[in-house]
């Protein structure tokens, strides 16, 4: 079994991160400056959509306008990241109410642990970590 983090989750990351980066010197870049070298702008606006829906991402009009974190990047974690682009973390079906065997599994409580480590290590994780991470390399 191989678990992938999708690359719309990535892309995202990579440009939450670029943003606090900036943070609070330059809080605003353009799609055209966050996506230089890596992806096309405008797959960068499919993916800053969501991200501007759960409250993550404000946009800024005008003269020095482009993109700017809601909130300080201390205060959001990789969970509200990946959640907003992909939804709730569910390993398997039996994680989402779904499955027919969810309550005789023998194995669904190896998912949930599984489930829950994963949702609290992101969940620790700001995009203050990851931008000083990627300074210091």
């Amino acid at each position: 079994m191989f678990f992938r983090v999708s690359s719309r989750t990535h892309d995202g990351l990579l440009f939450m991160s670029k943003l606090a980066s900036h943070w609070p010197s330059r809080a605003s870049l353009t799609v055209e400056e966050a996506a230089k070298g890596v992806i096309s702008a405008g797959y960068l606006e499919q993916i800053i959509a969501p991200l501007r829906k759960a409250g993550l991402v404000a946009g800024r009009r005008g003269p020095g306008g482009g993109y700017v974190l809601a909130r300080p990047p201390g205060k959001i974690s990789v969970r509200e990241v990946v959640e907003a682009l992909e939804g709730k973390i569910a390993l398997v079906d039996c994680q989402s109410g779904v499955c027919p065997s969810e309550q005789r599994c023998g194995s669904r409580f190896v998912w949930n642990t599984l489930q829950r480590k994963i949702g609290e290590t992101l969940g620790t994780v700001t995009l203050t970590d990851i931008a000083e991470k990627g300074r210091r390399k």
